[in-house]
């Protein structure tokens, strides 16, 4: 089963209307070429409290729900210990790549339960316009990827990066196969992300993310509030007392 997603393609005539038929959607992890960097965004991780994750063959691969992926520009959690990350989204329908930029939107105090969890309770964000991968193959290198946010009423830069800092598209997608089921729908892959510019978390309740091209002149940029529903109960106890949560990591002993 498939979800449709209506999104538009920026070609150089113009943009072009194009229906999704999204049929999986995961996240991968350990895509980013320098260890080094890989372990400054791992240390960020454990500053509070988050397991540092490990695989023997990269990427880690998190299955996300089709129904916890958004296009739009509305991210509804639980809690407000929430924070995105800006990452390369790519996007295989029938064969036809294309890229765009996304914002994994995670629950924090839930990762250092369950990484798994954490990552489905809060959507991932997805811009809805896209690129050809074929138009910016040739100078992929050269592109770069940005997310500011809004921390008490001041805008700040909270990530930026170059694509190049990652596997390609086409890597990510070929890294996969013969890992995952096989889907008649189109596939979306989040790419993973790169340490914060001052390298601390912030839950904020606006976040911008964009992907920009320097030689065709053109960026994409996206736009998203958070909004956490437990601040619309009036009488909520407190609506980041997680103290309660079941043991979801399996170690029962």
């Amino acid at each position: 089963m498939t979800t449709p997603v209506d999104v538009e393609v920026e070609t150089a005539s113009g943009r072009e209307k194009l229906r999704l038929d999204v049929g999986r959607v995961y996240n991968l992890g350990f895509t980013i070429r320098d260890s080094a960097k890989m372990d400054r965004h791992m240390d960020e991780v454990e500053k509070i409290g988050i397991k540092r994750p490990h695989t023997d063959r990269p990427p880690i691969i998190f299955p996300i729900s089709t129904w916890a992926t958004v296009f739009g520009d509305e991210a509804q959690v639980q809690y407000r210990r929430t924070s995105g990350e800006v990452e390369i989204v790519t996007i295989d329908s029938g064969g036809e790549l294309y890229v765009t930029v996304g914002s994994d939107h995670t629950d924090r105090k839930l990762e250092t339960v369950s990484i798994p969890w954490s990552k489905q309770v809060a959507p991932n964000v997805v811009a809805p316009l896209l690129w050809r991968w074929e138009d910016v193959a040739d100078h992929w290198n050269e592109v770069t990827m940005e997310c500011w946010v809004v921390d008490g009423g001041e805008r700040i830069r909270y990530q930026h990066a170059g694509v190049a800092e990652f596997w390609t598209p086409v890597e990510m997608r070929d890294s996969i196969r013969g890992r995952i089921a096989e889907d008649q729908g189109a596939l979306v892959l989040f790419s993973g992300t790169v340490v914060t510019d001052d390298e601390k978390f912030r839950y904020c309740n606006e976040w911008t993310i964009s992907l920009n091209d320097p030689v065709l002149n053109r960026r994409i940029v996206h736009t998203y509030t958070v909004v956490v529903l437990g601040d619309e109960i009036v009488d909520s106890p407190g609506v980041d007392d997680m103290s309660n949560l079941p043991d979801l990591t399996g170690n029962h002993g």
